[in-house]
């Protein structure tokens, strides 16, 4: 297996677990706040990944964290991935779930473009027709939502701004870890941007409040920090074996995976996410997606 087939690998992990995690989220927030929730995901991940690196004797070395540079993009990573989840949890009080995964796309896409313009990555002619038919793709898989995107006005337009602000701090983030892993590796810059967000967001949390929660909200709690570990560990490796380019073409079928997972937990429980209505232009969108992603993930 080449390097790149690795990066769309690991990718398409990432994906999964970002399909799924709605499910343990729906279920791990009942009594738990959006912020708390998200702080435990990244202390325990913390916790998690660095047992394994002090085990393998692999924590990332002080002295290189200090340097300047590398201290700096580690701020500028760490800022960029809480900015996205805070913004992202406030952004659902303005628009509805669809809106926000049709809005949160152009995060992939802007990771794309800026391995283009900051790391000289090239777009074959192939990769050029993926990516305009992905991009098509996304406006006709939504396009009973189309009005309601475009509309920059009122509770609406808000949150749209929200999440475009959103989508620009996570490819600040995907970036900034791109750049890093040229001198620390994947697990070490992880875990350093885990410890970092918990600090970050330890003020505005309430740690108590998980006590005395059902069982099987506290192991969807669990399952939510697992995600959260599994799912960034394969985007840093997928980064590292794949561009840029490359690894966000992936992503950005998270919509029709989304769609799979909507209708599969509705089918197995009806209620429980608001179903999208589904007509031919959808379906048709969802293809134009994948082909879409294919063509821009080949070289």
């Amino acid at each position: 297996m080449t390097s790149n087939a690795r990066g769309v690998w690991l990718s398409l992990i990432t994906v999964v677990c970002w399909s799924v995690l709605p499910i343990t989220l729906r279920i791990a927030s009942r009594h738990v706040d959006p912020f708390t929730l998200t702080w435990y995901r990244f202390l325990v991940s913390a916790i998690l990944l660095g047992a394994i690196l002090a085990a393998l004797r692999a924590l990332p070395p002080l002295s290189r964290v200090r340097v300047p540079r590398n201290a700096g993009l580690f701020v500028l990573a760490t800022a960029g991935l809480v900015s996205n989840y805070v913004l992202y949890l406030v952004s659902l009080s303005y628009v509805s779930p669809t809106v926000s995964t049709v809005i949160t796309q152009l995060g992939p896409l802007l990771l794309m473009l800026g391995g283009v313009l900051l790391f000289h990555e090239r777009l074959s002619r192939r990769q050029i027709i993926g990516v305009v038919l992905l991009i098509f793709g996304l406006f006709v898989f939504f396009n009973r939502r189309l009005v309601e995107l475009m509309d920059m006005s009122g509770r609406a337009g808000i949150g749209a701004i929200i999440l475009l602000v959103a989508s620009v701090t996570w490819a600040i983030y995907g970036l900034g870890q791109k750049v890093l892993l040229g001198r620390f590796t994947s697990p070490q810059i992880l875990f350093l941007i885990y410890v970092g967000a918990s600090l970050l967001l330890a003020p505005f949390v309430a740690p108590t409040s998980v006590k005395g929660l059902p069982a099987i909200e506290l192991v969807m709690l669990g399952l939510s920090c697992l995600n959260t570990l599994v799912a960034y560990g394969a985007l840093a490796e997928a980064l590292h074996h794949a561009g840029a380019t490359t690894v966000g073409a992936v992503l950005a079928v998270g919509p029709v995976a989304s769609l799979i997972v909507t209708w599969a937990s509705n089918h197995a429980s009806p209620g429980f996410f608001a179903p999208d209505l589904l007509n031919v232009a959808t379906v048709a969108g969802a293809v134009a997606v994948a082909v879409g992603s294919a063509l821009s993930a080949s070289k």
